[in-house]
């Protein structure tokens, strides 16, 4: 395991991993053997309760050949911890045709502020999969790193955010096609409002060697009053002239003709933008194959929305 620590997230890289690498203050480790397979999600909850804490998560995830494991992820905060720091790094190193399934969950009203790192690599025919839900906190920072090391390996990033207040979120994603015939598929979604701010920087790379890769990348951004923003850059990076990438993003806000349908049929407008807001996000929980985390994932989302 020590071979391991450290490798996908290379102390250098950034000064958050530095610091996490240096006092981290727990963590969880697993370690799937050849073949294994979960017969239920690993279910892991991060409760914060008091403030002024440094709090630096350090997870190692390791699947051998064949492994499929699935983890869910819940960050939530009880009482006022927002004078706190969260700095978690998880590092996962997937086998050749193992499958690592990964449900990230932040709602952490009046919580910390919250840092985190997965960093992966995936060997041939390996399969990662993430789907990361921001509710509620103060300023949130995720970073996905993903390494396409071995052929036929598969990346895929989901992302819901839903923000309000004065919540800041940051989802900033690199997904790195270094070996042929590998495929990733990346799309992220968010409403913003009030004075709520989000942040999409992803970002494909494609080595010259890394032929016959097929890329796609989207996000999408519904904007609810005059001072919610959105930040979102989508990027390609391409060095081989064999493959098929597609990335884009839209800015927008929610469908007026849709309202008038939904007002003119009786439903009150509250209730129209939060069935309209509720659809903007339904491909993106569709992708989530876990059924009861899927409609556990929805009813937080309608409940977020109504409080709009």
């Amino acid at each position: 395991m020590k071979a391991h620590f450290g490798r996908v997230a290379p102390l250098g890289d950034r000064l958050f991993t530095a610091m996490n690498t240096a006092a981290p203050t727990d963590g969880l480790i697993i370690l799937a053997t050849k073949g294994t397979k979960t017969s239920k999600p690993i279910h892991v909850h991060h409760i914060t309760t008091d403030g002024g804490q440094l709090i630096q998560p350090r997870d190692l995830f390791l699947l051998h050949e064949g492994a499929n494991v699935e983890v869910i992820i819940e960050h939530i905060a009880q009482g006022n911890s927002s004078t706190s720091l969260i700095n978690g790094i998880r590092e996962s190193v997937i086998g050749e045709g193992g499958k690592l399934t990964l449900h990230l969950l932040q709602n952490e009203a009046n919580g910390p502020a919250h840092i985190g790192l997965d960093s992966v690599t995936i060997a041939a025919k390996g399969n990662f999969s993430i789907d990361t839900t921001t509710l509620n906190g103060s300023l949130v920072r995720n970073e996905v790193n993903v390494a396409l090391a071995g052929p036929e390996a598969h990346a895929e990033l989901n992302g819901v955010y839903v923000l309000n207040g004065t919540t800041h979120c940051d989802n900033h994603t690199y997904i790195g096609h270094d070996v042929p015939d590998c495929t990733s598929d990346e799309l992220y979604k968010g409403i913003i409002a009030e004075k709520g701010t989000g942040v999409f920087n992803g970002k494909v790379y494609v080595k010259q060697d890394a032929q016959r890769t097929r890329a796609y990348q989207s996000n999408a951004n519904i904007l609810q009053g005059d001072d919610a923003r959105i930040f979102t850059k989508p990027e390609l990076e391409i060095y081989a002239d064999d493959v098929k990438c597609s990335h884009g993003c839209t800015i927008g806000r929610l469908d007026e003709k849709g309202l008038f349908y939904l007002r003119s049929r009786g439903v009150s407008e509250a209730e129209a933008r939060r069935m309209l807001s509720h659809a903007f996000m339904t491909d993106v929980l569709e992708r989530i194959t876990n059924e009861d985390w899927r409609k556990h994932l929805a009813s937080l989302i309608d409940a977020k929305l109504e409080a709009l």
